[in-house]
């Protein structure tokens, strides 16, 4: 939606309005809205502007009216609240889509590592592997090699005359 549009239930928590009075205005075609998926969006400058005159009615109901409100005053300070709501509600879905993001990353790079950890495991088993059969041939050639020299090198040792 553009930055002037709000929910009917935005609008209500916004203005303070009940919903059977927004819809009252609706269907008068007192206020701006356009229907959307279902929902229904209000537009904000228009409305800010229906609900400043209703403002100043009940605060001259409430004997107030003593105090003089600028109205043009009053229109820009609930345009910018807002749109300033508006803003933060921006920001906000900028900020969810952004971690989102991130943890998709985050995800990604686990899976990755987890994949080099299996290939690393394969890897240690195939050389555990490797040593086990050298040190069998190493022991498998001792025992030849004393075998074929072990008679030769009694018999070159010098025999003791004692």
């Amino acid at each position: 939606m553009s930055d002037n549009w709000v929910s009917v239930k935005e609008f209500s928590q916004i203005t303070g309005m009940d919903l059977e009075t927004i819809h009252g205005m609706i269907t008068r075609k007192e206020i701006n809205f356009k229907e959307r998926d279902g929902v229904i969006y209000i537009d904000t400058e228009q409305g800010s502007k229906l609900i400043v005159p209703v403002a100043m009615r009940s605060l001259a109901k409430s004997g107030k009216s003593t105090e003089s409100v600028n109205i043009n005053f009053v229109e820009k300070t609930i345009a910018t609240i807002l749109n300033l709501h508006e803003k933060v509600v921006a920001s906000k879905d900028e900020t969810v889509s952004v971690l989102k993001e991130e943890n998709m990353f985050l995800k990604e790079a686990l899976i990755s590592i987890q994949e080099i950890l299996e290939d690393e495991r394969k890897n240690l088993r195939v050389l555990t592997e490797q040593l086990d059969n050298c040190q069998e041939e190493l022991k498998f050639v001792k025992k030849k090699y004393k075998l074929m020299w072990g008679k030769v090198i009694e018999d070159y040792k010098p025999k003791s005359k004692f």
